[in-house]
């Protein structure tokens, strides 16, 4: 194979995802704020990933004034950061819950938050990380057609509020086309995984089968809403939109949360709706990520449209080498580095990598990276021993 010199991270990924030729396997790794909070602690610098960029000062007329827009490892470390450019769309709910502290006892706090549930959390010791450590939920806001219809008013796709206040065509156009430090990326929630979210997965389910009109009508409303939502992005930035991003966790350890048939009969038409108008205007790689063993539904999933999934986790049994084997290129596929393993670095952490990373790189089509987002028991000198093993590993000669 060809040696490509010189390509940009943005067209690394467009032709991996489409099963092209590139000089490099694309690194894609998500490290959360307090992982990386936590890095700075043990060495990273800060100042020499920091963005800083002029921004409008007190929503005044003075445009120059300096801000620290965040932080940038991906760089700092050489792998991709997927949310580099994104569409600004806001899609939850307007307007929001007012996210409060309820109560409080000596181990937990219980609040509700901005989309409106009522959750418990163990309260926060002086090291521990609140983005590793799932809430146990209450309460949900809907739970019959009346609570439904009352949380549908604050799905309004019409609202302007959606969009951005700087939301400029043209700007955007040009922003757009001139980006190349990844994929620009248009975000959303998938139909299993709204319900979820807005019902608890207990009672979403159940409802399938005790309350099927019920499910009928909020998919059917989150298929209107979010081709609503997304329509004059879509329709105005087309395909300078690389990929879409569609989460939709919807399985555990042993298999999917939703049968093939329920699968079919309440999810695939309405994803066949959203993902067809995002073809029509020209997006035609969407990405679906679910934790989990989705292996069951995965003809049906690439019947709705899907094109690529993540972060195929290893404990619960997916397997990119297995997946290239079964469905060729009607998939591209992203992650399936074993945590447990990579974390323990040494030879343990560069036999997993061994043995994917060059079956993988002969068939193409995928993007290296962790079966899940990078865990809290990496260090930095763990993570910095990752990034410099793999990094000379990702050229294709």
């Amino acid at each position: 194979m060809t040696k490509f010199e010189g390509m940009t991270p943005r067209q690394r990924i467009r032709n991996t995802i489409r099963f092209r030729r590139v000089d490099m396997i694309p690194w894609v790794d998500q490290i959360q704020d307090e992982i990386l909070v936590r890095f700075m602690s043990e060495g990273l610098p800060p100042h020499r990933i920091a963005n800083i960029d002029w921004a409008m000062a007190n929503n005044g007329l003075l445009t120059n004034w300096p801000v620290l827009k965040g932080f940038d490892p991906y760089s700092y470390f050489g792998c991709t950061d997927l949310w580099g450019c994104i569409v600004p769309l806001d899609l939850g709910p307007i307007p929001r819950f007012k996210q409060r502290k309820t109560s409080q006892s000596a181990e937990y706090e219980d609040y509700v938050t901005e989309v409106g549930q009522r959750a418990r959390r163990l309260r926060k010791g002086v090291n521990d990380v609140i983005w590793y450590r799932m809430p146990f939920f209450l309460e949900f806001p809907v739970s019959d057609e009346k609570s439904w219809e009352e949380y549908k008013a604050r799905l309004d796709p019409d609202d302007p509020r959606r969009y951005p206040k700087d939301w400029e065509k043209e700007g955007y156009v040009q922003l757009f086309e001139q980006y190349e430090g990844g994929p620009t990326v248009l975000a959303m929630d998938g139909f299993y995984g709204f319900g979820a979210q807005l019902m608890g997965i207990v009672n979403f389910n159940l409802s399938l089968y005790k309350d099927p009109e019920l499910i009928k009508d909020m998919v059917s409303y989150w298929e209107y809403y979010t081709i609503q939502s997304i329509r004059e992005a879509v329709e105005t930035l087309k395909d300078r939109v690389d990929l879409v991003f569609w989460w939709e966790d919807m399985a555990e350890k042993h298999g999917p949360n939703i049968s093939p048939k329920l699968y079919k009969e309440f999810l695939l038409p309405h994803y066949k709706q959203v993902i067809g108008f995002l073809n029509r205007n020209g997006i035609d790689r969407v990405i679906m990520d679910s934790d989990g063993n989705i292996n069951p539904i995965l003809d049906l999933v690439i019947e709705a449209g899907i094109t690529g999934t993540l972060p195929l986790e290893v404990n619960s049994g997916m397997d990119a080498r297995d997946l290239r084997k079964r469905y060729g290129e009607k998939l591209f596929l992203m992650g399936n580095f074993d945590k447990r393993e990579i974390v323990k670095g040494g030879e343990p952490m560069r036999r997993e990598i061994d043995s994917k990373l060059e079956i993988m790189k002969e068939t193409g089509g995928y993007i290296a990276g962790l079966d899940h987002d990078v865990p809290i028991d990496f260090t930095l000198q763990r993570f910095q021993e990752y990034a410099d093993y793999l990094k000379p590993k990702l050229i294709v000669e």
